[in-house]
């Protein structure tokens, strides 16, 4: 992951900036995507296979979309959701109020479980915003059981239709939103994240082994499945 020593990004003005955005991220993550983020996000945790009463996590939350899909997937699982800003933690409260789904704040980088703990881990759209994020793999694969699973999903290949993203999002986010300078800092941390290859070395390097890799959109989206 040395790609994001060259982009600093300082926790609190990461976190600053999704409690600015909370308000129009969903709205925003559809335009962009033009609605397909549904469908990836729904494959890419059936992929998983859930059973009933495994321990779940979702690290980096968010507005609570992934934690959403596995209690539809799979409603009797053991459902977490965890992420640093409120903001974004309050509205995932609402989407899921009726789902039994705790939500917590928190720091993907000290995760507060012990050894062991969950047969799942997923993480979207979230790692390549962790100022630290060799610590966080490190705290996923302690707290995932032997044999536990986790899922990465995010941008994979920077291609030709990559670029065209690039080109879009800003401008969606300026007719849009106020914040659209966040928008303008995702796609620099878009742009230097590694791709799936390089990704799939870094978890390995942790401990992980390769189970599944899936990419969608030609490779603009990328999923890997990994176990401990």
């Amino acid at each position: 992951m040395t790609q994001e020593k060259i982009f600093n990004k300082n926790p609190k003005s990461v976190q600053t900036m999704f409690n600015l955005i909370a308000d129009k991220y969903d709205f925003l993550n559809n335009a962009i995507s033009l609605g397909t983020q549904k469908r990836i996000k729904y494959q890419s945790i059936k992929n998983l296979g859930i059973k009933p009463c495994d321990r779940v996590i979702d690290i980096c939350c968010g507005t609570g979309d992934l934690t959403r899909i596995i209690k539809q997937i799979e409603p009797d699982a053991d459902v977490t959701g965890i992420d640093f800003s409120e903001k974004m933690l309050e509205i995932a409260f609402r989407k899921n109020e009726n789902n039994r789904i705790e939500y917590l704040q928190g720091d993907a980088t000290s995760l507060p479980y012990p050894d062991n703990t969950f047969d799942f881990a997923v993480m979207g759209f979230g790692l390549r915003n962790i100022q630290n994020a060799e610590k966080a793999v490190e705290e996923i694969y302690r707290i995932l059981k032997p044999g536990g699973c986790f899922m990465h999903l995010d941008f994979g290949k920077h291609n030709f239709l990559s670029k065209i993203f690039d080109i879009t999002t800003p401008i969606l986010s300026r007719i849009f939103t106020k914040n659209y300078s966040a928008y303008s800092y995702l796609i620099k941390s878009k742009q230097i994240f590694p791709e799936p290859e390089d990704l799939i070395k870094d978890f390995e390097s942790k401990g992980f082994k390769l189970k599944k890799r899936e990419d969608f959109l030609s490779g603009v989206i990328s999923s890997q499945i990994l176990y401990k």
